[in-house]
């Protein structure tokens, strides 16, 4: 195990980043926040990663899981609890997952870190002694862990929607990353990280609050400084620039034919897709547009409906839009910039998936005030013209 080297690293003001900093230099939750404590218990920065311990165990099996389809922040967040629960309990908990790992970055991620999961629909049959949920809380509507399994810990940055009435739950939606919550553990516990794991928790902070341009705090910054000087860089580029399928190249063009302009917001009906990320990764690409401040990208994967919203501007909450838009046909949420949410389709309703996507969408455009600019024009104007013709 490498060091934690903090005395070394350099912030960009060139002040070193050491473990004080990382523990204590952190953003509290204000008054005003945008906090949601639904559940009675103690907010106590300081001593959480203690707090946390003492909820587990001494031995037995322990299980760590996350959302369905997890992204970067949710590996890496459970990598890191592996490595805490190990140091301080002298046990390795096994490690869970449901849906795929559809990106071809989370898939070089795990393979380049030999993570070791468990199908999330095998949990079932072992008994386990602590359950804890990393990047995701229970009955969100994202998780497919068994719903009578109970549940020890949780460790998000999602706001709580639900009371969730488990013996230690830390959620910070004021912060960009998971991973941010777990470094300030590792540093408090004194717990060293090795290369690899700094690379997964650097890559998940990086990828999850695109570089520190989006929705962090003075806590994201430092744990990404302190978490420098560790990254194995060949390793990370591996991640970064992972091969593609050659049928994924199709989404982009099919994507770009098929956006529509609604003012300043850009909808696209993607159809069948090889991998729920598809839509995420559409929904990034189509914010770019110089006249977007607004996109939704939606597609069907195999049983289900998915789809991902992000916004350039936080005068609406995007996790409280998905939240809004998926109601009575399944769940969504996320942040105020970025969110998604998923309509798993039943056997009865599968011949409607297109009204309901008509219906997911003609929400979507009344929720941003951009319903009057129905049925919207294409993005690509020149070429809708050419068909036309």
């Amino acid at each position: 195990m490498a060091g934690n080297p903090m005395t070394n690293n350099k912030k960009a003001s060139g002040k070193p980043v050491n473990k004080a900093d990382v523990a204590a230099n952190r953003s509290k939750p204000k008054k005003d926040s945008a906090v949601i404590f639904l559940t009675d218990h103690d907010w106590d920065p300081d001593g959480q990663s203690d707090r946390f311990l003492a909820a587990l165990p001494d031995k037995g099996n322990i299980l760590l899981t996350s959302h369905d389809n997890p992204d970067p922040d949710a590996l890496a967040s459970c990598l890191a609890l592996q490595a805490l629960i190990k140091e301080k309990k002298g046990t390795t908990p096994k490690i869970a997952i449901g849906g795929i790992l559809g990106r071809a970055e989370n898939r070089a991620l795990s393979l380049e870190l030999d993570i070791d999961f468990y199908p999330i629909d095998l949990v079932g049959d072992k008994q386990w002694d602590a359950v804890i949920m990393a990047d995701a809380q229970p009955r969100s509507g994202n998780s497919t862990l068994p719903s009578g399994m109970p549940v020890t810990a949780v460790i998000d940055h999602h706001p709580q929607r639900k009371p969730l009435d488990i013996p230690f739950v830390d959620i910070r939606p004021h912060y960009g990353a998971v991973s941010t919550i777990l470094v300030e553990f590792l540093c408090r516990q004194e717990v060293e990280w090795d290369s690899k794991l700094a690379t997964a928790l650097f890559y998940a902070i990086k990828s999850e609050t695109a570089e520190l341009g989006r929705g962090i705090c003075d806590a994201d910054r430092q744990a990404y400084f302190a978490l420098f000087d560790s990254v194995d860089w060949q390793l990370l580029h591996s991640i970064i620039k992972a091969k593609i399928p050659g049928d994924y190249f199709r989404l982009f063009p099919r994507g770009i034919k098929r956006a529509r302009l609604f003012g300043n917001a850009v909808v696209c009906r993607l159809g069948e897709i090889p991998v729920p990320d598809a839509v995420a990764e559409l929904a990034d690409f189509l914010l770019r547009h110089e006249s977007v401040v607004r996109s939704l990208v939606i597609g069907h994967y195999e049983d289900q409906i998915v789809y991902s919203i992000r916004f350039t501007r936080d005068d609406l909450d995007a996790g409280v839009v998905a939240s809004t838009m998926a109601k009575g046909y399944g769940a969504g949420g996320g942040h105020d910039l970025m969110a998604g949410g998923r309509i798993v389709l039943k056997k009865s309703n599968t011949e409607h998936a297109d009204k309901i996507q008509d219906a997911i969408i003609s929400r979507f455009l009344e929720l941003v005030g951009m319903i009057k600019h129905e049925p919207g024009e294409p993005l690509l104007k020149e070429e809708a013209e050419e068909e036309q013709k």
